[in-house]
This record gives structure tokens, sequence and C-alpha cells, in this order.
């Protein structure tokens, strides 16, 4: 089967392994980053251009497109290819909403019944400015597209002067702002696979997205991940299925949202419970690389259930026995400022059996998808002819590669992560020497 994974992060790069070694499939990637074109040839297409997506996969005989990046699925991939009979792992551009609209996501979550944080949608900014006075501060002010980022404000006036500059800024067609209150705690996401009726569970995942330990530290994406093997994570993940995406796939059913693919959680741990603070139609960056490399089965027939609704048929997934730790590198001056172009050295040193799953990498060695030939190969030949003898990868970003380490305890897992972190060099890296150091607590 010639399967399209469309994205350029790590997530990308997660999914191309995973489902590379899926028996008969042949794997591609768009646009991809310097270790994914060491697994998949790359194509040069824009995920977020549904249209030209289309088009190609149709021209050159795709047959299943796995979004890593959901611009694609927001952009209306589904609607553009349900004449092609091309499979999508994501739903249309209606229920993908989910994620690139928080109005519509905060709407459909208090709908739903579930825990999320004090806190309403306001559609203009006069009604917005009564609200921000009656609220107690910290506040979190999120505009409706995730692209557009959000804010944490301790001081009221500033609070304010935010919220003018982002109704000042708004694009057309956004649905106006989200304030809520700011919760501190543990950020946690958690992912299903589901056909619009059942659900198969994922792995609940602590996520580390501030620079440096304190609270106060920038926001930062990408600094870590941790998935936990005691009874404790476990107990986590039945009961954020059973509370938070179950009742999440009947709410899609009954707003009559047709729904397929991946479908995920972001949530802050407070001292009542965990409120819900986003949804999601993929698996989050950091979220893919750490999870995946637990999972036993192949990803491919499970994706294929899922879109043509037999999960039900599906057994539980199978899980390795193990922790996992991911830790992101990154550049001095992430996420901000940063160099960029220098060679990526280290990765032949890494240990049998750690990952490396590049975010922001170019390739000049790696492979590239031509209509009239293939590039062949085993894994084995394609890793050592791009360590031996072919161009330097080079950093094309702040957050450049994840290294990722299992074990039987997370203190065994952490350790390997940290070693061979240690081993990646590039100018000014950087990273967390504390993730995992607690499972989730």
């Amino acid at each position: 089967m010639k399967l399209l994974v469309l994205g350029a992060d790590g997530r990308a790069h997660a999914l191309v392994w995973k489902l590379f070694s899926s028996p008969g499939a042949d794997v591609l990637v768009a646009p991809g980053n310097g270790g994914a074109a060491l697994l998949a040839p790359q194509v040069d297409l824009d995920p977020g251009d549904a249209a030209a997506v289309a088009r190609w996969a149709f021209a050159e005989g795709v047959e299943l497109i796995v979004p890593a990046d959901t611009a694609s699925l927001a952009a209306g991939l589904v609607d553009e290819v349900v004449a092609m009979h091309i499979g999508v792992c994501g739903p249309a551009a209606r229920a993908a909403l989910i994620e690139h609209s928080r109005c519509f996501a905060r709407a459909l979550i208090e709908r739903s019944g579930l825990p999320v944080p004090r806190g309403r949608v306001c559609g203009d900014l006069a009604t917005a400015e009564r609200y921000l006075a009656a609220q107690p501060m910290p506040v979190a002010i999120k505009a409706d597209s995730p692209a557009d980022g959000e804010g944490v404000y301790q001081d009221r006036y500033a609070a304010l002067e935010a919220l003018r500059a982002r109704f000042g800024a708004m694009p057309a067609g956004a649905a106006g702002v989200v304030i809520e209150e700011y919760l501190p705690g543990l950020i946690i996401g958690f992912s299903a696979l589901t056909d619009g009726s059942t659900a198969l569970p994922m792995l609940p995942v602590r996520l580390y997205d501030r620079l440096g330990p304190t609270p106060d530290s920038p926001y930062a994406p990408g600094m870590g991940a941790v998935t936990g093997n005691s009874t404790y994570a476990r107990k986590l993940g039945d009961y954020l299925h059973t509370r938070l995406i179950l009742p999440l796939v009947r709410a899609l059913e009954r707003e009559r949202l047709p729904y397929w693919g991946f479908l995920g959680v972001d949530c802050v741990v407070t001292e009542h419970g965990p409120r819900v603070t986003g949804l999601r139609c993929g698996l989050r960056d950091m979220e893919a690389q750490a999870v995946l490399p637990r999972l036993e089965d192949d990803l491919l027939p499970l994706i294929e259930a899922a879109i043509t609704r037999r999960l039900g048929q599906v057994p539980p997934l199978r899980w390795r026995d193990e922790a996992s730790v991911a830790i992101g590198l990154v550049a001095q001056g992430y996420p901000h400022h940063f160099p960029v172009g220098a060679a990526l050295q280290g990765l032949g040193d890494v240990d049998e059996g750690v990952l490396v799953f590049h975010d922001q990498t170019h390739n000049p060695g790696g492979l590239r998808y031509t209509p009239a030939a293939r590039s062949g190969g085993g894994l084995a030949a394609l890793i050592m002819g791009a360590h031996q003898g072919q161009p330097a990868i080079t950093v094309t970003g702040g957050h450049v590669v994840t290294v990722v380490a299992l074990g039987a305890t997370l203190a065994g897992a952490r350790g390997r992560a940290l070693l061979n972190a240690e081993r990646i060099r590039f100018p000014g890296r950087t990273y967390r020497e504390d993730v995992g150091a607690h499972e989730f607590r």
C-alpha cells in the first residue's frame, strides 16, 4: 500500500518510523525532515494546501494519507479526496474544528459536560472586557486559532491590553477568544484511535512545555515527554479514557460530526482532578515520539480499521511494559532566537535501541520522491549511507531532535535518554535534565 505521511516535525518522523515496519507499506512523507528522509522519500508538498495534496495523491496512486500535521484536515483534505477513494486518518473539516477553533472546542466541551477550567467564549471585545473585569487573576487568553497563540497574565491591565491587541489583529472568520482561569499543574496529553463509536485508548503522556523546571519559565513546547508503566499510570489512562475520551466520542456522535482517526485531549491535573484545556484531531508533538515506540501492534491495520469503522473487531492494543522518556534537544535561545545551519553531530554514537526523532533538520543526502524512479535499499543501508560520506544533516530550527529511550523503570529510561542526549551535538545545544525525574507528580 502506498501511503503518505503529512508533516515536518517529530510527529511525522515518529509516524514514518512506525509505519515503515508495516509489511507491504510503501511510505512517503511530505515535506518531512532530515530524519524522516532516512526512511521515506520526501515530497515537496505543503500539508496546508489540501487541494494540491489531494491532486498529487490521486495522480501518484496514494491509497492512504496519515496527517501528522493536522492543518490539512482543517483545510478540508477529507472533503477533497472523498470522490478519489483515498483514505485519510482524520475527520472532515467540520469535525477538525475541535482542534483548530478553540471557541468551537470550548462550546463542545461545555455541552459534553467534561471538566474544564472556569471561563467562556467571548465573541466581541466589549463582552470580553466585561468578563475579564469580573475574573480573578491570573487568566489565560487564547486566540480562536491555536496558531495565533495564547498568553497567561498576572496583571489585569496587561491582560486588557493583550485582549484589545488580539481583537485588533483578529483574522476574518475567527469566532472570538477564550478567557479561562489559569490552572497550574501537570500537563497531560491522552489520545485514542476511534472510528466514531469504538475508541482504543493509547497512553497518558506527561508533557514538558516550559524552558525550565519552574512554572514561570518561558513557554517552550517540545521540551520533553514521559509515559509510565506503573499501576498509577495504568489507572490514570483508564480514568482519562472513561471520563474524557468516551464521553467526547458520544458527544461528537450526538452533534452529528462523523469522526475517525486519532482523537486527543490535553488537560491539566489539579487537586480536583483533570481539567480539559484543549482537544486534538491528531497525536500531539512529543506525544507521538513517546507513545509510538511502546506500541507493539502494527499501526497500519489499526488505521485502516478506524477508517472503515471496524475498530469494534480489533482487540485491545498491546504495549511494551516499559516506561519511555523523550527529551527535546533545542538550540540556545529557543523558542525565540537561535542559530540555524550548523551540522548535527553524534547521531552515530547513540546506543542501540535509543531512538532519535528529528524535528527541525535538513538532510541533503536524504531520499527524494520522483515518479519515474524509486530509491531502494533497506533501513541499514539508508542509515549507513547517511553517515558515511553523505552531506551532513543540518539544523533548521530551534527544536532540533528528540531523544527517546525505553526502560523497565522510569529511572532506567531517563538515565539512557540523558546519556545519549549528551552524545548529540550542535551549537548551543541544551535540554531539560529534569525530564522523567517524576512520572505524574
